[in-house]
Parts: structure tokens; C-alpha cells; sequence
């Protein structure tokens, strides 16, 4: 009985709909339009957190869209309507053209061990859509023979990344960082790139490249590896649009933080050593409401500044018998720039002298004594620039037994009425 009464209340409501459906398609013939029954789902194809341990990020599309990218569907997205698409690639010569994918070694997460050396692994990163300006590069794995050791017996090539190094370039940027030799420097002169190379340990760090505004333009890294151990990498790629708001203050700068406070260092400070070929932008965002920053020292130390026979900034009580390790005069190798740097937001108090170059084993204002002390800037844009030898680091001899590491500063912003 209640199955017949079922019934009967299925067969009275669908005939119910069948004849609202028939005056309302007559309605609708009348006035000239049809709706759907159906609405279509759409959703942005915007970064989203992945289910894999392995890959943290990836592009929220539907399930046919992902499968049809090549991509790997790892948990949901857009309530539901769409899956987390990842997207790696590993082998030498592949090309990259999905916004958050990721480039890994051969044979990752595992060390990549290469059937001879010196041998090339290389990709191209393709635009993902014509209006990208910016890649960046999230060193979420960086892993490579570190550079050649700062003693006195490598004077000559100190710092090089000689075994393994990551060369960038991009389509109207294709000068890389030659090293050479001091012999061979007549007919080969060793030139900065424009992008430094990196090797040793960066895992944590980033980079920034800049693109044109042509349709076409790339991207490529270039692996060099020397040796059969110590080669790892696993490197987020991100695209910026050129609407981006925050791409036009970042040309030009090979990393980029944000943040009332954070961390800056020189790459392969965890190594425990200095590159040479360096010459780059650290570029710190301005935060609303904040008109100059601070740096204070957690690890400092960039070497003697100028030539080797020069005594270090130490032992002599500053470059040369100098009472500072500061200024261009003196340090015009190994150093760090801090535009407008000063002891208070107004300056050196009781000083004339004002520096922006700093080298030697302590970070002071004044250049010297040898203590650290915190250096606060109010020039806008926030600043820091890293600029080491083109062949060898400096201030070996004297200073054998401390190699340079480089730098380490935590930066804070500090509020005020701009």
C-alpha cells in the first residue's frame, strides 16, 4: 500500500512539472528565450595547497583539464569543482610552461649521480600566458658541490663554483658570469653575468628574473655538474603578470622580501663560504606606514675588501692601517651596499662622514671599531646590494684561518611619518 502511494505521489508531481514545463516552454517560445537547466562551474586557475607530501603547491583546474596538461591531480580545489593539478619536470631539455610547477633533478628526490662529467642539465621556461613579467624561483631543495675553499693555496680562484654551479639567463639577457683565470685574463677577461651563478647549499632562498614584454620571451637554467655527489634540486617556479602590482618595483631584483621583519643572506651562507661572480639587488617592499628599516648583524663577515696584499680590516685595525672598513675607496671587491646608511635615521651624529659601501669582518656605520651595530636607512626603495670579486675573493692571506662566509642581517621597518 505504501508503494502504491509512492507511486501514485511520483506520478502526480511529474505531471505537475510536465505541464509547468510545457506552459513555461510556451512562455519562454513567446518571448524569444530559452534558459538552461544547468549552470556552468567556473573558477579561477589560481595556485592552491596539494594532498602530495612530495609537491606543496600547484594550479587548480578541472579533473579533464589537468589530465589533459600532462598534470597529476593531488586533492581539491575551488569547493570541490576542481582538483589541485601539479606539474614537475625533471629530464635535461624539457620546457616548462605551467604556472607552479616544479623542475627537480634526475632521479629525485634521490641524488642525482650523472654517467659523466662535466655534463649540462637544462630547462626552458615558457611563458605562461603572454602577459607574465616576472618568474620566481623557490629554492625549496638546492644541494651542489660548494666553491673552491678561501685559503691561501687558491688565491686565485677562491670562491669560484669551479664543480657544480646554476647559470640563468633569459632571451635579452644571455651574458653569464665568466671566471677567469688571472693568467688567461688578457684574452678571456672574467665578466659578471647579468644574473650571478649560485652553488653550495640554498635551499630556503629565492631568485627573481625579469622578462620582456614579447610574447616569446624565456627563461633557461643551466646545471653544470662536475662531480657524482651532491646534486639536488628541487626549484618552484611562479609567473607574475606585468598587472601585478608589486612586478614594477621588483625589476631588477634578484630577491625580493616582504615584511614589516625578515632574514637576508648571501647565497651558500649555510655552506659556510662566499661566491665570487656576485652582483645583485636585494630589494626589501616598503610597508605602509614605514619610512626606514634597520639591519643588525647575525652573522658578518665579507673578507678584507680589497687585494690580498692588502692587510684585513682586523689586524691592521681597518684596510691598510685606514681606521674603517668602509667606503668605495677602500672596499671595492668583496662588499654590500646600503643606500643612505647611518647610525640614527638622520645620520651619523658628531660625523661628517657618511658611507654606503661595507666590507671587513664587522658591520658598523662609522666602518669601524670592530663591533657590530645596527645600520638604519630611511632611502626609498629599501635596498641592499651584494657585490664580490669576478675571479677570486680578497682578503685570503691575512685571514686564512676565517674564511669570508658572507652575510646574514635580519632587517625590521620602522613605523613613522613618511
Amino acid at each position: 500500500m505504501k508503494v502504491a502511494c509512492a507511486f501514485l505521489l511520483v506520478c502526480f508531481l511529474a505531471a505537475i512539472l510536465a505541464s509547468k514545463t510545457f506552459n513555461g516552454t510556451k512562455s519562454l517560445e513567446r518571448k524569444g528565450r530559452i534558459f538552461s537547466l544547468f549552470s556552468i562551474v567556473q573558477f579561477p586557475n589560481a595556485a592552491c595547497s596539494s594532498t602530495s607530501g612530495t609537491y606543496s603547491n600547484g594550479t587548480c583546474y578541472t579533473a579533464g583539464e589537468c589530465s589533459s596538461k600532462g598534470g597529476s591531480s593531488q586533492g581539491n580545489c575551488a569547493a570541490g569543482f576542481g582538483v589541485c593539478c601539479i606539474f614537475s619536470v625533471s629530464a635535461t631539455a624539457s620546457s616548462v610552461s605551467e604556472n607552479c610547477t616544479y623542475i627537480v633533478n634526475p632521479s629525485y628526490p634521490s641524488n642525482y649521480a650523472p654517467t659523466s662529467t662535466p655534463t649540462t642539465v637544462s630547462y626552458t621556461i615558457n611563458k605562461c600566458s603572454n602577459d607574465i613579467c616576472r618568474i620566481r624561483l623557490d629554492y625549496d631543495t638546492f644541494v651542489l658541490d660548494g666553491p673552491v675553499t678561501t685559503i691561501v693555496a687558491n688565491i686565485a680562484s677562491s670562491g669560484q663554483c669551479s664543480t657544480d654551479r646554476l647559470t640563468m639567463t633569459t632571451t635579452d639577457r644571455t651574458s653569464v658570469p665568466a671566471t677567469a683565470p688571472a693568467a688567461s685574463a688578457a684574452t678571456a677577461p672574467a665578466t659578471y653575468g647579468q644574473y650571478p651563478y649560485i652553488c653550495g647549499t640554498n635551499t630556503g632562498y629565492h631568485s627573481y628574473l625579469d622578462l620582456s614584454c614579447t610574447a616569446t620571451d624565456s627563461a633557461t637554467l643551466s646545471f653544470v655538474i662536475g662531480g657524482a655527489t651532491n646534486n639536488q634540486w628541487k626549484i618552484k617556479v611562479t609567473q607574475y603578470s606585468c598587472n601585478d602590482p608589486g612586478v614594477a618595483s621588483q625589476q631588477g631584483c634578484f630577491q625580493y622580501h616582504e615584511g614589516i621583519t625578515g632574514t637576508i643572506q648571501s647565497y651558500n651562507f649555510a655552506g659556510g663560504n662566499q661566491l665570487v661572480g656576485q652582483n645583485y639587488k636585494n630589494c626589501i617592499r616598503q610597508e605602509e606606514g614605514y619610512c626606514c628599516i634597520q639591519y643588525n648583524v647575525i652573522s658578518y663577515d665579507m673578507g678584507g675588501g680589497l687585494a690580498d696584499t692588502v692587510a684585513d680590516c682586523v689586524t691592521a685595525g681597518g684596510i691598510g692601517g685606514a681606521n674603517r672598513c668602509s667606503g668605495a675607496a677602500l672596499c671595492s671587491m668583496d662588499f654590500i651596499i646600503i643606500p643612505g646608511a647611518g647610525q640614527t635615521p638622520s645620520g651619523n651624529p658628531g660625523s661628517q662622514e657618511t658611507y654606503e659601501r661595507f666590507c671587513g669582518l664587522n658591520l658598523n656605520a662609522l666602518g669601524f671599531p670592530n663591533t657590530n651595530q645596527p645600520i638604519i636607512s630611511c632611502e626609498c626603495p629599501f635596498e641592499l646590494s651584494h657585490i664580490t670579486g669576478i675571479e677570486a675573493l680578497s682578503g685570503i692571506a691575512a685571514n686564512s684561518a676565517d674564511p669570508p662566509v658572507g652575510f646574514s642581517l635580519s632587517y625590521s621597518q620602522i613605523a613613522g611619518g613618511c
